[in-house]
């Protein structure tokens, strides 16, 4: 098995094809747009371009530019790691016209590897196909095919990798980078919480960690709000419910989760589809170390449970492995999002509690580095 661990860039152009996406997989990458696709197979077939969304267009987030913004350098290296490892011939970034300077850098540092393509500003569902149309609008031979003929006589819809491309979101493609330079597995989410009556809060959130936890750091009143509002795991347009009804029930940060809206219970959250938020000045605020509790899901949408490779009442350490993937399916390494103890092993969810500094200090200590 290849080991996580930190790697120069010369020792990560040395990775085959075959290292480089086990560690991919060993670390939990998903797609983290939403989708939740495991990221590793998509790179089982490289193709020749790689397509960055870099759109977001859920009205109201700010992740995805805070990242480029943020990690602008860790981007470049692993572009250039990754022309080496899988044989890139083209990095596309697909940018909205609005967004255009937030991504000006990249043009200026560009070297031949790597474009910005600019689409609509609108929301598109079906995205991957949608934004690959914008990007190659006239040459129709780089559109994603409707349907592809099987050997067995039988049609699949199309993927980009049948037009020569992978897509990635970019905190999939980041992840990435934490996994082949710094060793580091995903154990955390970057994410936007906000609501027509909420300030918007990035927040850098542990795995498994507490909708109604994280609204109270975001200096909401929960308990002044119960009942009153729902909790949406994600956006005005592409969501799942989260809370039905605040103060009842509770939802938990997944590695698909891009957003926690909180709205009027009972009101469309489509009817927030021109929402407003501004950008904040402390960027992301990190929570590793100030939650209560984690629920880690050993699986996942499209993913077979790793094996547990701890018990219940098991101290575990930060980042350290507590699921091996399986060989059967689809399956991913699963890391601890903190420190703690494992205080039930169910339905496949790991819970974890303690380890946390009291809820009071942990408000005071996020409002003041957003101060700062």
């Amino acid at each position: 098995m290849v080991e996580l661990k930190k790697r120069t860039l010369d020792e990560v152009k040395a990775l085959s094809r075959d290292e480089a996406v086990e560690i991919m997989r060993q670390a939990g990458i998903v797609g983290a747009g939403g989708g939740g696709f495991p990221t590793y197979f998509k790179w089982k077939n490289p193709q020749p371009r790689l397509i960055v969304n870099c759109t977001e267009s859920e009205p109201g987030y700010w992740t995805d530019k805070l990242v480029h913004r943020e990690y602008f350098d860790e981007f470049l290296t692993l572009f250039e790691a990754m022309k080496e490892v899988f044989g890139l011939e083209q990095v596309i970034m697909g940018v909205h016209f609005k967004d255009e300077e937030w991504f000006s850098r990249y043009k200026e540092n560009t070297d031949g590897l790597y474009e910005i393509s600019l689409v609509p500003d609108k929301y598109a569902l079906g995205e991957e196909k949608t934004l690959i149309k914008n990007i190659f609008n006239e040459d129709k031979e780089k559109w994603v095919p409707r349907r592809v003929d099987l050997p067995d006589g039988n049609k699949r819809p199309g993927l980009p990798l049948d037009a020569g491309h992978i897509v990635q979101n970019s905190e999939s493609l980041l992840n990435i980078y934490n996994a082949f330079f710094l060793g580091k597995p995903v154990t955390t989410k970057f994410l936007n919480v906000f609501g027509p009556e909420l300030p918007l809060k990035c927040f850098e959130a542990p795995l498994g960690a507490s909708a109604t936890e994280l609204l109270k750091l975001a200096g909401m009143d929960v308990d002044a709000g119960t009942g009153q509002y729902s909790v949406i795991d994600g956006g005005p347009y592409l969501n799942e419910m989260g809370i039905e009804s605040l103060g009842e029930g509770d939802a938990y940060v997944r590695r698909t989760t891009n957003g926690f809206l909180v709205i009027p219970k009972g009101v469309a959250s489509k009817e927030y589809a021109d929402i407003k938020t501004k950008l904040p000045e402390e960027s992301f605020v990190s929570l590793v170390d100030r939650v209560s509790g984690v629920h880690l899901p050993l699986g996942g949408r499209f993913l077979k449970p790793a094996t547990p490779l701890i018990s219940e009442g098991d101290e575990v350490e930060y980042e350290q492995k507590i699921g091996e993937p399986v060989d059967e399916g689809f399956s991913i390494g699963v890391w601890s999002s903190m420190e703690g103890t494992v205080s039930s092993i169910e339905d496949d969810l790991v819970a974890i509690a303690g380890g946390a500094v009291p809820h009071e200090e942990a408000r005071a200590e996020t409002e003041a580095e957003a101060a700062r």
